[in-house]
């Protein structure tokens, strides 16, 4: 949609300066959307590609139910096996869906988009199905066998996304990233480090985003910035100033990227930021009251204001 509309700007500025006329932009406009309506994919594919997803429904429901009916009488040894078929199965079924070893380890995979998708599936449910696999088959050793299950998965996962970049393989690593730190710094005491190891990991997000090193740049930002945010609000237990002055420089650095990417996940996430740290700073250092909320909005409103009549007056792109 997006496209379309600045593709009709730029016909209407020709139009206005005389290098085409009105029929030639409606020529071309014509020609566009008969070239999109061919790209898109025919009512078989589409069906077919609901069919495969309601087996895949049907298969996690399947194993749902004999988690919970038979897996307790099952031994371990057959719970390593099965989860290791498991795992076998969906690395498969995804390299065949990716194209063979052609379409593997692309920047822009071969296959189309509806294989894409349910290979990158598969391989979020190989990641999640080899962390079972550890967990189980170290079991015996308790926290470090969850600590071993959950870097299984992360470097299942992270290979699945080299493998078929997908915004699913990004979720994957994120989830399984975020679950290591907490497991690793899971202490009493060691909150302090969560927090930083959270913040870390955000910021490598958001590195990587920012040098483009990602198939979606704005959900890399995305999951930068609630990863990041998380951790800053885990530096401290109870009140500080701490965790709104971290949540505030993370907005800092996103209202600050706006600046020369214009990311709208940028300028929303870094505002969401600013928004929570002066909450948490009113909430943790006054009294409350309408007094203090409403002096809150009335800031909000100024800027909002301001913000709005610079974005209306200000200098428009030339024509």
């Amino acid at each position: 949609m997006v496209r379309e509309h600045g593709v009709g700007v730029a016909l209407e500025r020709l139009v206005a300066g005389g290098v085409i006329s009105g029929d030639q932009r409606d020529a071309v406009l014509r020609a566009v959307e008969e070239q999109e309506r061919a790209g898109r994919a025919p009512t078989g594919r589409v069906l077919a590609e609901i069919v495969a997803y309601l087996g895949a429904g049907l298969v996690a429901a399947g194993l749902g139910l004999f988690l919970d009916r038979a897996w307790a009488d099952v031994a371990d040894t057959g719970r390593v096996v099965l989860l290791a078929v498991v795992t076998g199965c969906s690395l498969g079924g995804a390299v065949v869906l990716a194209g063979g070893r052609p379409g593997l380890f692309r920047r822009v995979p071969i296959a189309t988009a509806v294989r894409t998708r349910l290979a990158s599936a598969l391989l979020v449910l190989a990641a999640m199905a080899t962390s079972g696999t550890v967990a189980i088959a170290f079991g015996e050793r308790g926290g470090d066998a969850e600590i071993a299950a959950l870097c299984a998965g992360l470097l299942v996962a992270t290979l699945g996304y080299l493998m078929v970049p997908s915004l699913l393989g990004m979720v994957a690593i994120a989830g399984f990233g975020v679950a290591t730190i907490v497991e690793l710094t899971g202490g009493p005491h060691r909150w302090l480090w969560q927090g930083i190891a959270l913040m870390v990991f955000g910021a490598v997000w958001f590195g990587l985003a920012w040098a483009r090193l990602l198939v979606l740049d704005w959900a890399g930002f995305l999951l930068g910035g609630l990863i990041a945010t998380t951790g800053a609000q885990s530096v401290t237990l109870g009140e500080s100033l701490w965790r709104p002055m971290l949540t505030g420089f993370v907005g800092v650095i996103f209202l600050g990227a706006y600046l020369l990417r214009r990311e709208p996940v940028l300028v929303l996430g870094g505002s969401a930021c600013i928004a929570i740290g002066v909450g948490q700073v009113v909430a943790d250092n006054t009294s409350g009251g309408p007094a203090v909320a409403s002096a809150v909005l009335a800031v909000g409103a100024i800027v909002l204001t301001g913000g709005l009549i610079a974005t209306v007056v200000g200098p428009k792109r030339p024509s």
